[in-house]
């Protein structure tokens, strides 16, 4: 595929990362919106895609279920669930017949809010291994609140993520988004998640977290901070990174419990230091 190819109706452009199942493409819709071109990259990876592209839906469609149901209850002016912020959109999930494709399965994916400047979001192992910085405390407690919404929300439909690390989720930095971008080794259980399951991506995205925040894992501490009186928040985040919690749902209550003890709610923007190592 060259550089700037039409496939369909999409203006798809050039590499832009890869997998051992995928390569990813920026793409243009027809109506001008900026999105992800990911298609396989062999026929044998098409059900990795095909996965995906049900499950993109059915999240799709419950969360707007979810969000009609709480509109319901009389929530606050402008109160919304938001869950779709979760993970990207899918446009259209097709077979590249021709010779660009080979017959391989590709996905058109957008992120919701954040059409204009796709690039605005990056994956976490950028910000702690190429950025070389450190976020503080206020600001972990928006990434890791928002993973624990995500994983209440993916776990309600009883699917397991199966890549809850630092290169697959992705930060917005300025509007807080925080989403899961590759859903192509995710499983949906009929019989819903077990507690072991739960207990490691809940695990796994603290464990995320606190190297965002350049923690101390021998000694189970984070780096001194000013907004830090006590050890309170590094130790909840220790114990949810050593399997303290095995349902989302009650990580997510229980871990806002503690934050409103420590700090006022309000909008705390995105702020980082240099690290220590360096």
């Amino acid at each position: 595929m060259s550089d700037t190819v039409m496939v369909k109706d999409y203006e798809v452009g050039a590499l832009i990362g890869e997998t051992d199942n995928y390569r990813i493409r920026r793409c243009t819709l027809p109506d001008g919106r900026l999105g992800i071109f990911k298609i396989a990259k062999t026929i044998e990876n098409n059900p990795d895609l095909d996965r995906e592209a049900f499950l993109l839906s059915e999240m799709e469609r419950v969360a707007a279920e979810y969000e009609a149901a709480y509109a319901k209850t009389g929530p606050p002016e402008g109160s919304l669930l938001n869950y779709e912020l979760c993970f990207p959109k899918l446009v259209e999930s097709f077979v590249v017949d021709d010779e660009s494709g080979g017959g391989r399965r590709a996905n058109v994916l957008i992120f919701v809010n954040s059409t204009d400047d796709i690039s605005a979001l990056v994956p976490a192992e950028q910000i702690i291994s190429r950025d070389r910085v450190r976020v503080d405390p206020k600001t972990s407690v928006w990434i890791m609140g928002k993973l624990l919404k995500l994983l209440t929300f993916a776990h309600s439909m009883g699917i397991e993520i199966r890549s809850v690390t630092a290169e697959n989720i992705l930060i917005e930095r300025e509007k807080h988004y925080v989403m899961i971008f590759d859903w192509t080794h995710a499983i949906q259980h009929d019989g819903g998640i077990t507690e072991t399951e739960a207990r490691q991506e809940i695990a796994d995205a603290a464990i995320v977290v606190l190297n965002l925040l350049e923690a101390d894992f021998a000694e189970k501490l984070l780096l001194e901070d000013e907004q830090l009186t006590d050890d309170l928040y590094g130790d909840h985040l220790f114990e949810l990174a050593g399997g303290s919690e095995s349902d989302a749902k009650n990580a997510h209550e229980q871990f806002y419990a503690l934050i409103d003890n420590l700090w006022p709610r309000g909008f705390h923007p995105y702020t980082s230091h240099p690290r220590k190592e360096e």
